[in-house]
């Protein structure tokens, strides 16, 4: 029989029992506080958690906005939700890229480029796109990019060499009728001028230039601001915000008038959202929509002289002038003077009905007033281009210029009250007090939109 061998078991002393305890207790100490401490395995580990999450989250981030991509250039929409993107817009490449100011917007059937793209946000008010083309940059003061790709603006030089460019681009404009170089300019006076401060004035100021040369344009309201509460004097602050309609009889919308500028402007801001800023036209802007219609026009074989003439000298041909002659087409019209702010209704039974006949007298069928008339937003299709209604004549309207000290508020484009000898072209330039006056009655506004 195989014996076995039985293994003995050794003990173990108290002294290595206690200096077991002693080691164990060591580690143990240093294990809690490696697993607990401040940089501890545990903390290590959440932090290595959290940067997982947050890569995941890019890279769904970027699947997400990869299929969207995809989507857009097969189908023109977002992701599944129907909203429009910009590639249901057209652009033309290197030159200028509309955009919806956000995804309440739509594009509006039968609008383009050549005759002036429009876009309509939720509620119906309406927007038309200025092209600047980024070309006008190459081989200017701003020419420090050295490849076709955008050079994004950092520092007060570099916007102060883009606005250097679009004053050559829109130099013509920048003149008076008779080719003086006017003052008015797109700097901060005081805080009562444009409801502003020097740094908010200086910020928004940069942030339209910014957009106006990433994208090679801006929005603009088609219609002057309007008003659903016709505003009959200069008392109380308004606070309705402006809308950018048609007028009809049945919704008649009435130009925004009885404002500062500085009012205007607040009223302006109301549309700012956190994808795009609203706000009164800079000088420089008002400058650029005249630019933006004198190429069209000339592109649609317009002579040159022709359209120049138009925009800075003599633009009754196509505004609410007290010398312009033109069909009403829907609305209501009120008359300047002795009837005050009594508005009356558009008969459509008339077969001939005219504003203005031959700078003489106001006809609208039977009624013959001498003063000239203020319409409703829209009224004449006679009074549009590149599909802006009434940016000459009908009422003046204020931008952010400033004019000079005693009078620093700056509106243009003429008004419908205009005598015989003055202001009528739509380049024009007058100024204002910062405070409310009696005569404010035909100084509105116009809002422009951008990134």
């Amino acid at each position: 029989m195989k014996k076995q061998k039985i293994k003995s078991v050794k003990g173990i002393t108290l002294i290595a029992l206690v200096v077991t305890i002693v080691v164990l207790l060591i580690l143990a100490g240093v294990s809690v506080n490696a697993l607990f401490g401040n940089s501890g395995i545990i903390e290590k580990a959440k932090e290595a958690q959290n940067a997982m999450d947050k890569a995941k989250e890019n890279d769904e981030k970027g699947i997400n906005e990869l299929t969207n991509w995809i989507d857009n250039q097969v189908n023109g929409t977002t992701g599944g939700n129907n909203n429009p993107t910009t590639s249901d817009l057209p652009s033309v490449a290197g030159e200028t890229m509309p955009y919806y100011p956000d995804a309440t917007f739509k594009k509006v059937e039968g609008t383009n480029l050549a005759d002036g793209l429009v876009i309509q946000d939720e509620s119906g008010n309406e927007y038309v796109w200025i092209e600047v083309p980024k070309s006008l940059y190459a081989n200017s003061s701003y020419n420090t990019k050295t490849t076709t790709a955008d050079q994004k603006p950092t520092s007060s030089t570099d916007y102060d060499k883009i606005e250097y460019c679009l004053h050559k681009y829109t130099d013509y404009y920048r003149r008076d009728k008779n080719g003086t170089l006017t003052s008015f300019k797109d700097t901060y006076y005081s805080d009562a001028a444009t409801g502003l401060t020097s740094e908010q004035y200086t910020i928004l100021k940069q942030k339209m230039l910014k957009s106006v040369y990433e994208n090679g344009g801006f929005w603009i309201g088609r219609y002057e601001a309007g008003i659903t509460t016709n505003r009959t004097s200069a008392s109380g602050t308004p606070t309705e915000v402006p809308l950018s309609k048609v007028g009809t009889v049945e919704n008649p919308v009435y130009p925004y008038t009885y404002v500062t500028c500085s009012q205007a402007q607040t009223v302006a801001n109301m549309l700012t959202t956190d994808d795009y800023t609203g706000s009164l036209m800079f000088g420089v802007q008002w400058d650029l929509v005249l630019k933006h219609i004198e190429v069209k026009e000339v592109a649609k074989g317009t002579a040159l002289a022709t359209i120049q003439n138009a925009l800075r000298s003599n633009s009754t041909s196509w505004g609410n002038y007290s010398m312009s002659s033109f069909k009403i087409d829907r609305g209501k019209y009120a008359k300047f003077s002795s009837e005050g702010g009594t508005w009356k209704n558009f008969d459509t039974a008339l077969a001939n009905c005219v504003t203005y006949a031959n700078g003489i007298s106001t006809k609208v069928g039977s009624n013959s007033f001498s003063n000239g008339i203020l319409l409703t937003t829209g009224a004449s299709d006679a009074c549009k281009k590149m599909n802006i209604y009434d940016l000459a004549g009908n009422t003046w309207e204020w931008t952010l210029e400033y004019a000079y000290s005693s009078l620093p508020c700056t509106y243009r484009g003429g008004s419908y009250g205009a005598p015989s000898g003055g202001t009528k072209n739509v380049s024009g330039r007058s100024q204002g007090s910062t405070t409310a006056m009696s005569d404010y009655g035909n100084i509105g506004f116009r809002v422009t939109l951008y990134k």
